[in-house]
């Protein structure tokens, strides 16, 4: 597998020299994940870079009963492990493959060395990082303010205002409505009651992973709680 083809159009390394491009492939590992595949635990000890070539994978915390929080998905593209590569050797969250995916594994050390050298690579970290944050505020204030109906709006809203095409009313979920229901911090039970009730309400249509927004002016109200 040619590896710089893989990576030299991802957005975190866009700019980076060809020569260091070359560094990096030399030196990443290609693995390959099955769905439901662990790529990292909370607590595992590593000093590695990820960057997710194909498929689709989750983060996620879990607590002491069992009970999951996804904080986000990742797809081709997406770079995570971010601390582990410049700040700490433990992982804060836990990364599972939710289809069959491949992910590219970079030394921290290595990731260190070329960012000092590379401001371009550093820019370009700082760019994700602080849309990280803005997605972790985000996600707090869903979870901490608002209720299922209201934060199931806003994931369909922030999902939609991805495609290019601003007029879009279809979604086509990449997940299950169970791992959707773990995104916004609720029970598959009352996932299925809230697209119920929001299909009723004429507001959306569902067909299995396919959603329809059929008013997207309630929609958008019903994300800002009103």
């Amino acid at each position: 597998m040619d590896i710089i083809k893989q990576i030299q159009d991802i957005a975190l390394f866009r700019g980076v020299s060809a020569e260091n491009l070359k560094l990096l492939a030399s030196q990443a590992i290609y693995k390959k994940f099955k769905s439901g595949d662990l790529v990292i635990g909370e607590t595992d000890q590593i000093r590695s870079f990820y960057v997710v070539i194909a498929g689709q994978l989750k983060l996620y915390k879990s607590s002491a009963e069992g009970r999951e929080q996804t904080l986000s998905l990742l797809s081709p593209g997406d770079p995570f492990g971010l601390c582990t590569a410049f700040a700490t050797d433990s992982f804060p969250a836990s990364a599972m493959a939710i289809e069959e995916s491949s992910v590219l594994i970079i030394p921290g050390e290595l990731m260190e060395a070329i960012a000092k050298k590379e401001p371009t690579l550093l820019l370009n970290i700082i760019q994700i990082l602080s849309q990280r944050l803005k997605d972790a505020m985000t996600l707090i204030e869903s979870l901490a303010l608002k209720e299922i109906p209201e934060r199931l709006s806003a994931f369909l809203l922030h999902a939609l205002s991805k495609d290019a095409d601003e007029k879009k009313n279809k979604l086509e979920l990449t997940i299950s409505h169970r791992e959707l229901s773990k995104i916004l911090g609720s029970t598959p039970e009352a996932l299925s009651r809230a697209l119920r009730k929001m299909s009723n309400d004429r507001i959306l249509v569902v067909e299995g992973r396919t959603i329809t927004i059929l008013d997207r002016q309630a929609l958008e109200e019903l994300a800002q709680g009103e």
